[in-house]
């Protein structure tokens, strides 16, 4: 039996671009992205390092403002983890005699700090130096720092003037709710200088910046960066730390400092979202 083809009209032929589909020089256009994937690529580049290291700096604003506070506040610090640790040794002989019971807040302030280093470094295994990366990471951290502000400023946790307390050996449970957002939020900023590279500022700590600046063979150069970060940071953390001191003691109360704070965590998350991408022939 013969077969019969097809009307030749009904045949099915492949598919060419038409005039109509090509652009002016003759090339066939590439299909437009959504928006989603439009968002998704410009979240997903890396940024560029160049003046990277100015939030970083601005991160130890940001410490000096939180531990000058805590400090003054709870006799705990939430960012340099070196006084806790020495609190909670401290602890194991009933001292100080003014706070006995202060080891608690330094044992729950290292944990969440370490916490929220193991937290923001996994951020490694995705892309850490992603605008979307950096920028949610800052967000989370000052989100952190909005929930403790809150917390104080609407009296679910006293807040004392100064060291001057009702009963300074009774430790109050609640205190140790703003401790640990303030301290999981300053375990990310340090994981942040370290993924940038930006070593020589920790932001939490001070002691191997003074002695990086101080056994530098370069101190005197003119064009040193890293001596100029190191300083920068030194004198961020000691702006925040007087402060945080002077606004605890004015009628505003330490939850300003955290207010402030959590607007600069807030502005870094922003300036990340809009910095500029890393370029092809930056190492």
């Amino acid at each position: 039996m013969v077969k019969t083809l097809p009307p030749v009209d009904q045949q099915s032929e492949p598919t060419l671009p038409t005039t109509e589909d090509r652009t002016p020089n003759g090339s066939v256009p590439k299909p437009r992205k959504t928006a989603f994937q439009s968002a998704r690529s410009y979240f997903s580049n890396e940024i560029s390092l160049e003046h990277a290291d100015i939030p970083i700096i601005a991160c130890c604003l940001v410490s000096g403002l939180c531990d000058s506070s805590a400090y003054n506040a709870w006799s705990c610090f939430v960012s340099m983890q070196t006084g806790n640790t020495i609190f909670l040794a401290l602890g194991a002989s009933g001292q100080p005699a003014s706070h006995p019971d202060g080891w608690l807040k330094s044992i729950v302030s290292i944990a969440c700090f370490l916490l929220g280093c193991f937290t923001f470094a996994n951020t490694r295994l995705i892309s850490p130096k992603a605008r979307g990366t950096l920028a949610s990471s800052f967000l989370l951290q000052s989100m952190c720092i909005i929930i403790a502000a809150s917390l104080v400023q609407s009296h679910v946790i006293p807040e004392p003037y100064g060291l001057v307390t009702e009963d300074t050996l009774d430790i109050n449970l609640l205190e140790l709710l703003p401790l640990g957002f303030l301290a999981f939020q300053s375990g990310g900023q340090i994981v942040t200088s370290r993924l940038l590279g930006f070593n020589e500022v920790p932001t939490t700590v001070l002691t191997s910046a003074y002695c990086d600046l101080a056994s530098d063979p370069k101190i005197l150069e003119r064009d040193n960066v890293k001596r100029n970060r190191r300083v920068a940071a030194v004198l961020a953390i000691l702006i925040g730390g007087i402060s945080g001191g002077w606004i605890s003691r004015s009628k505003a109360g330490m939850s300003v400092s955290l207010w402030i704070a959590a607007a600069i965590k807030f502005g870094i998350a922003v300036s990340w979202s809009l910095w500029k991408p890393k370029t092809a022939i930056q190492l």
